[in-house]
């Protein structure tokens, strides 16, 4: 039994995602060791992901897609983050990619999900590369860095900043949508943590898109005028993206404290004070954590409330951080070991915290000024 609170009761629809993230959570852990040292997922993993519903999560309900909630992904990312956080951090790129190319008009739709909706896609967010008119289609050239799962993918979003228009100003950024086989994957990722979601680069070389395949960020930010759009479609970009990069990591120090907490043998004052401090945090950063996702549901932002969304996220991980940073701090040198589930855990949910919509420098900025009237 977790040391923190309780999930809601869940829809049915909810639970059935439930279910499998819970499978795909044996699975993942099952295979973590093995992926952390072959920096990525083996398929097993990849395919519970997708079985589970993952890929599908966010995919319109014409195309055979759930279009479901922020609150429901949010607790299955939780979930399988207790097994594998790179897992849970694929999981969360495909559902939140999938959401991304609903924003593809109708005609590339059709083309991303033609063979159903349980597609795995991947997302470079960081404008790069360059794309040049051809007629009434772009020609897309460039590398760009950091798509987690990107060779387990069949689609990715690429974000180019745009032509410079008159006066030298940036154009539109935009995001094309192209087949992950007609570019190349680059081996470049590295890291101390999260080392399985193979994290790569991918490179195009003159890759023709047509009109039908691209969007305009902007309308990713401000989230879909369309009335009848699902709900999902309809939040803005910072109303619910940040919270649920929080979800993989608090799912992992819930279940690392927990371990911790049965297998320590020194239970003194100070493991005490660590256990009572490190439960209390986590239990706070999912109520945080929930309150957001519960926001992003309601699509209708009371004022402020995207402010808070970002001042939450931030706060959320930076306590889902401290919590296993002080129990790490009393592991003494069985922390040394590379293999060692504690040091893998705390690793993980390093580099997890340390993502750009997790700043809390930035989002508190942001929070000050817009909830409070406080410019920088």
């Amino acid at each position: 039994m977790s040391l923190s609170t309780a999930a809601p009761s869940a829809s049915p629809r909810a639970a059935g995602l439930a279910a499998g993230a819970e499978r795909a959570a044996a699975v993942a852990a099952r295979h973590a060791e093995a992926a952390d040292a072959a920096r990525r997922l083996p398929p097993e993993v990849l395919d519970a992901l997708v079985t589970a519903g993952f890929a599908r999560h966010f995919v319109p309900a014409a195309h055979g897609g759930t279009q479901g909630t922020f609150t429901e992904l949010a607790h299955a990312l939780t979930t399988v983050g207790g097994g594998c956080v790179s897992a849970a951090w694929v999981a969360l790129i495909h559902a939140s990619s999938a959401r991304m190319a609903a924003f593809l008009p109708a005609a590339g739709r059709d083309e991303v999900w033609a063979d159903g909706p349980d597609v795995p896609v991947s997302s470079a967010l960081r404008p790069a590369g360059e794309a040049t008119r051809a007629g009434d289609d772009w020609v897309v050239s460039g590398r760009w860095d950091f798509l987690s799962g990107v060779a387990s993918s069949d689609w990715s979003l690429l974000c180019v900043a745009g032509e410079r228009c008159e006066g030298g100003r940036p154009g539109e950024t935009r995001y094309f949508a192209v087949p992950r086989r007609a570019c190349a994957v680059e081996e470049t990722w590295c890291p101390s943590g999260m080392r399985a979601t193979a994290s790569d680069s991918l490179r195009a070389d003159g890759v023709r898109v047509p009109a039908a395949r691209t969007f305009l960020h902007t309308a990713l930010l401000s989230g879909s005028a369309d009335p009848d759009a699902a709900a999902c479609h309809r939040t803005p970009l910072q109303a619910c993206s940040p919270p649920l990069f929080v979800a993989p990591a608090l799912g992992a120090a819930d279940r690392a404290l927990t371990a911790w907490a049965r297998g320590r043998a020194k239970r003194d004052a100070t493991a005490r004070l660590a256990l009572a401090r490190g439960t209390a945090e986590l239990d706070i950063a999912r109520l945080l954590l929930d309150r957001s996702v519960a926001a992003a549901d309601a699509v209708e932002a009371e004022p402020g409330s995207v402010a808070r969304t970002l001042r939450d996220a931030a706060v959320a991980a930076r306590l889902v951080r401290d919590a296993l940073d002080r129990i790490v701090d009393l592991s003494g040198s069985a922390l040394l070991t590379e293999t060692d589930p504690l040091q893998r855990a705390w690793r993980d949910v390093r580099t997890a915290t340390a993502h750009g919509a997790l700043d809390l420098d930035r989002n508190s900025a942001q929070y000050a000024r817009d909830a409070w009237g406080w410019e920088p």
